[in-house]
């Protein structure tokens, strides 16, 4: 892609399962349009739909209707916040990434570790007053 300045790229799609392959569909068509190799629009298609998609699932009933996928851009890298108005999780709550799977158990769950193995960058900030950010960014090439 020719020179390009900071741009972004914002969709909210309804906190509903089957918007979770739009949000997909636009990470991957952005990634491919930035010239991402194949594979890292691949990596960038599935980070955001699992986050997306933990989004859709762990956020209260009562909660806003939406997700913002924000999409911004600048020469080296592509960085995706997925928000969501969830209560996140801690390490007292249990839910800390990584820890041990037994199968047929705990095998959901995964949406954060597949995340963070597959981004060059992943940030997770929860806030009670504005919910839960998952930021993560894929460079044009490892710094």
């Amino acid at each position: 892609m020719n020179a390009i300045g900071t741009m972004q790229v914002e969709l909210r799609i309804p906190r509903k399962p089957e918007f979770v392959k739009l949000a997909r569909a636009t990470a991957w068509a952005l990634a491919a349009q930035l010239d991402f190799m194949v594979s890292h629009a691949d990596d960038i298609k599935l980070a955001v739909g699992e986050a997306c998609t933990n989004a859709v699932e762990h956020v209260p009933a009562d909660q806003r209707d939406e997700v913002v996928v924000r999409f911004v851009v600048d020469p080296a890298r592509l960085t995706v916040e997925v928000v969501d108005n969830g209560p996140g999780f801690s390490v007292a709550d249990g839910e800390e990434p990584g820890e041990a799977i037994v199968p047929g158990e705990n095998e959901r769950g995964l949406g954060l570790v597949i995340i963070q193995s597959i981004m060059d960058e992943v940030d997770v900030v929860c806030d009670p007053k504005t919910g839960t950010c998952v930021r993560m960014t894929k460079y044009r090439s490892r710094p």
